[in-house]
């Protein structure tokens, strides 16, 4: 059974003690230890911004993202898809990247995943800069590939694996267009 939304907050990581998050469990070793070890640090020195997700029927976060600043060089049919009525000569677009999100193991499949991306993006785009893209370094597992696709993001044509002759990448660059 799906989460109830109207139940969740937000809170900064810089906000929480360390043993609040301490039993976090998303399946993904390298994400569950980016939270416990190294996520403090690097909101510290201002690498990337952590928020946790909590529901009021859980005592631990029941899922977290962390965003950082990004670029991203689009080219040939990615520059067409963004829909300009104009040329620019931007070689970069401005973007977040998407650096972590993990949800608690045992309610990953019920669409928190999707309600975060949906939230994410709301939050970038109410900010008072320019972001046109959200990135992400997917990593390169079919579920989670799937996953970035079915919520909107596409693969990068600058870094697919067939395009720079690698025949496996441990992880693809995607991204979401903000408005489309």
């Amino acid at each position: 059974m799906p989460l109830d939304v109207d139940k969740l907050s937000l809170r900064f990581l810089r906000d929480v003690e360390p043993t609040v998050y301490a039993s976090f469990e998303s399946g993904r070793t390298s994400l569950d230890e980016f939270l416990k070890e190294d996520a403090h640090a690097y909101d510290q020195h201002g690498l990337t911004t952590t928020v946790l997700a909590f529901h009021d029927d859980h005592e631990c976060p029941v899922a977290y993202f962390s965003l950082s600043t990004d670029s991203v060089k689009l080219s040939g049919v990615e520059l067409t898809d963004l829909g300009l009525p104009f040329s620019t000569p931007i070689k970069f677009f401005p973007a977040v990247k998407l650096t972590k999100l993990a949800v608690l193991h045992r309610l990953q499949n019920d669409g928190l995943g999707s309600y975060l991306i949906d939230l994410i993006c709301g939050l970038v785009s109410d900010t008072p800069f320019a972001v046109r893209l959200i990135t992400v370094d997917a990593i390169n597992h079919d579920d989670v590939i799937g996953f970035y696709a079915k919520v909107g993001f596409i693969e990068s044509l600058n870094h697919s694996p067939a395009r720079v002759g690698m025949a496996s990448r441990e992880t693809l660059l995607m991204y979401k267009d903000l408005y489309q």
